[in-house]
């Protein structure tokens, strides 16, 4: 087309047009295909070059979907038979166990044989305490770690698979342990456990691969499908222990009830609310104060040798309880202002854990009878922990009915002595030695039959603190 002039739109469309042809001639490798085509009618030598380059064309799209498969097959692992057959076994050892405790034990037991490591850790998620209790294959009790605190504390957060073919090459690493213990750790792999939700429930750790090798891809994958039964198992573990501990505490109600429908001696009345107040919630040690109004103090009693401990009306925890009306919560009592450390020093105890209930009087509001104060939590595996909302919500229950026994418990006291503190009222101590024979050989024939139902309880010398091991405000 002589003398025919070209558009500027028409210049850009044919560069635009030129531009495509180069990329997918690079995209497609055309001048590498065009190479091996004319390089192949040079040796073969086809008597039909058509037909030879059209099969050359053809197969080209196979290699390439070939090369394609193997590039994502490439990190695809062949697991041996017997590892597989092993994977089951355990898997299915570890889903048949619903006891927290057991079920611990058996996956890390389990986990060292599958993985054949030297040691195995269990890091497991307490949301009420928020932190990963730590069972070791080599620990006799369970250690806490904060989530985000080491290696473990890393995976926890991050749910990112770590493993360490040489620990002390890693800055991550915390030596301080293996220099404690003389233990030498090499190898390290860790991986997250995890819920049906996708959220971190705990960390699953193997510990140097046997004489001292590495852990491989296998080993990842076969810790990868472990964690997921894992994770069922401790769920199945968290719903028993809470069905267990909903069981101890109707028992604990049905009992409660029963005696205190008994007509009991004050002395025997407050031994059956420590008994009590220790089953419904699994405390280490419970004192009850009751309040003596004439001197303005808080007392109690030991039942070991039958002596008075007494503290102002306003002193410490109890005291502030006691005036407030209110519960009083402590998960960690060296934390709080009102503590007093001095007691603990004394006897080498150790509170960490405090829940202050007032008892009060239904009949007249805002007058407090008694304080019930719990100390030390005392978890499933033995460990202290803290009072959660379910144990001041059965608490609440407990100090009603209490309540009412003792508000008629102290009336029908002062109506039948008449002169005297509390105290003495209750403990006979305006009493001849005679009559106070009588008054404690009733006190033991009444609390008989509460004594019998809790032979599996601890002693009542480690129920109730005594009064050198008790603090000022305790």
């Amino acid at each position: 087309m002589v003398g025919t002039k070209v558009s500027a739109a028409d210049l850009h469309a044919i560069e635009v047009e030129k531009d495509a042809v180069n990329s997918y001639v690079r995209e497609a490798s055309i001048e590498d295909t065009v190479h091996d085509m004319v390089e192949g009618l040079l040796k073969d030598r086809p008597s039909n070059p058509k037909a030879y380059l059209l099969s050359l064309l053809s197969d080209k799209p196979k290699e390439a979907e070939a090369e394609k498969e193997k590039d994502n097959t490439s990190g695809i692992v062949e697991v041996p038979g017997h590892h597989l057959i092993r994977l089951f076994e355990v898997t299915r050892n570890i889903t048949a166990e619903i006891v927290p405790a057991e079920t611990i034990n058996i996956i890390i037991r389990e986990t060292i044989k599958l993985l054949n490591c030297d040691r195995c850790s269990l890091f497991v998620y307490d949301k009420r305490i928020n932190m990963l209790v730590l069972n070791a294959s080599n620990l006799q009790h369970p250690i806490r770690v904060s989530p985000g605190q080491g290696i473990s504390g890393a995976v926890f957060n991050t749910q990112e698979t770590v493993n360490i073919p040489e620990c002390y090459e890693d800055s991550r690493f915390d030596s301080g342990f293996d220099k404690v213990t003389g233990y030498r750790t090499k190898s390290l792999l860790t991986m997250a456990i995890t819920d049906f939700e996708g959220a971190s429930m705990g960390v699953l750790q193997a510990i140097n691969k046997a004489d001292f090798g590495e852990f491989n891809q296998i080993d990842e994958l076969l810790l990868g499908h472990l964690t997921q039964h894992v994770g069922i198992a401790l769920r199945n573990a968290e719903v028993y222990k809470d069905a267990i501990v909903q069981s101890e505490r109707a028992n604990g109600l049905l009992h409660m009830i029963q005696s205190l429908s008994q007509d009991l001696g004050t002395q025997s009345l407050v031994l059956t609310i420590t008994m009590h107040a220790n089953e419904l919630v699994q405390a280490d040690r419970c004192t009850v104060f009751l309040v003596d109004e004439g001197k303005g103090q808080l007392w109690s009693v030991s039942t070991d040798d039958g002596k008075e401990i007494r503290i102002p009306k306003t002193a410490g925890i109890a005291g502030q309880c006691c005036n407030s009306c209110e519960i009083i919560n402590i998960p960690e009592a060296y934390e709080d202002s009102r503590f007093n450390q001095e007691i603990d020093k004394k006897t080498g105890y150790r509170t960490k854990s405090i829940l202050a209930v007032p008892v009060l009087n239904e009949n007249a509001h805002g007058k407090c009878l008694a304080v019930i104060q719990m100390i030390n939590k005392t978890e499933f595996d033995g460990e202290t922990g803290v009072f959660d909302d379910d144990d001041v919500q059965v608490m609440e229950t407990f100090a009603k009915f209490v309540g009412g026994k003792l508000n008629t418990s102290s009336t029908l006291m002062q109506s039948k002595k008449g002169v005297g503190s509390e105290g003495e009222t209750a403990f006979g101590e305006h009493l001849s030695f005679d009559e106070k024979k009588e008054q404690e050989d009733e006190v033991q024939g009444s609390s008989s039959k509460s004594m019998k139902l809790h032979k599996s309880r601890k002693s009542h010398s480690d129920a109730i603190i005594e009064e050198e091991d008790e603090e000022p405000e305790q």
